[in-house]
């Protein structure tokens, strides 16, 4: 993108702070105990350092890039205006994560729209500044779009993780102890019987504390009967392709970045469960 590498530096920590941001926020959220195998922030120090230490990385964030220099004004203004919209655009997301649990009248096309607002923004976030800081701020949003796409492809992977117990987070199905309707759920819900939507159902509205490990390894069974596993992930290598696919009618580096992130997610996903 024609950056110097200072202003690649600072796009890099600036994207690096409001990823740990939302991270720290989410596990709070949800309630996840571990993080890259490691105990979480509110699990380890508590709810207010948590909250504290996200807000503080928020911070960080729109801090680096107030330092760039040698960059026009209002390019630099431009940057941190999207800067915020796609932090309200990522708590949008979550927002509609949380706001959805256990809404079993959620569309696929309906989670599949949050999940590109809320993990496709951030994926895209170090391209649209470095697009805004070189000027070129023309038709932007159809240029990243299928960075977007590969959004919702790590979010699929991310369910798939959760689900088979291999994401870090210590035991499997944390989703469905949480009520969370993911892409396996969702994918489920096509497939299930009236009896097993009524059970599942009654499942998620319990509080999480009062469901066993027992409950949750008993409804992983019952999904991976019904193919779920394989019909997720057909859905990721779909909504790869469409991404691969969508970045071919874009410049050959976006067709590049967006065959690195893909990579990285089937490659993620693959290894996992070949070590399972």
């Amino acid at each position: 993108f024609n950056l110097n590498q200072k202003v690649s530096e600072y796009i890099a920590v600036c994207c690096e702070f409001i990823h740990n941001a939302s991270l720290i926020h989410d596990d709070l959220q949800d309630r996840d105990l571990l993080r890259r195998g490691y105990p979480t922030i509110w699990n380890r120090f508590g709810d207010h350092t948590a909250i504290n230490l996200g807000d503080y990385f928020i911070s960080g964030s729109f801090e680096a890039l107030s330092k760039i220099v040698n960059i026009k004004p209002e390019f630099k203004c431009k940057a941190i205006e999207h800067l915020s919209f796609t932090i309200k655009q990522t708590v949008k997301g979550q927002s509609l994560e949380i706001l959805g649990r256990a809404n079993f009248n959620l569309k696929m096309q309906e989670y599949e729209s949050t999940a590109r607002a809320k993990t496709g923004g951030l994926i895209c976030l170090p391209i649209k500044l470095a697009m805004i800081l070189n000027g070129e701020t023309k038709n932007i949003d159809e240029y990243i779009q299928p960075l977007y796409e590969a959004g919702l492809a790590y979010q699929i992977q991310d369910d798939l993780s959760d689900f088979l117990g291999i994401k870090e987070r210590g035991l499997p199905g944390r989703d469905l102890k949480e009520g969370k309707m993911n892409v396996l759920i969702m994918h489920f819900l096509e497939n299930a019987t009236n009896g097993e939507k009524f059970l599942l159902k009654q499942l998620f509205e319990r509080k999480s504390e009062s469901i066993s490990e027992e409950d949750i390894l008993n409804w992983i069974q019952i999904i991976k009967s019904k193919g779920i596993i394989e019909k997720s992930l057909e859905h990721l290598i779909a909504v790869s392709k469409k991404a691969i696919k969508q970045s071919e009618n874009h410049s050959i580096g976006l067709k590049k970045i967006v065959g690195f992130v893909i990579q990285n997610i089937l490659r993620r996903i693959s290894e996992r469960i070949e070590d399972q």
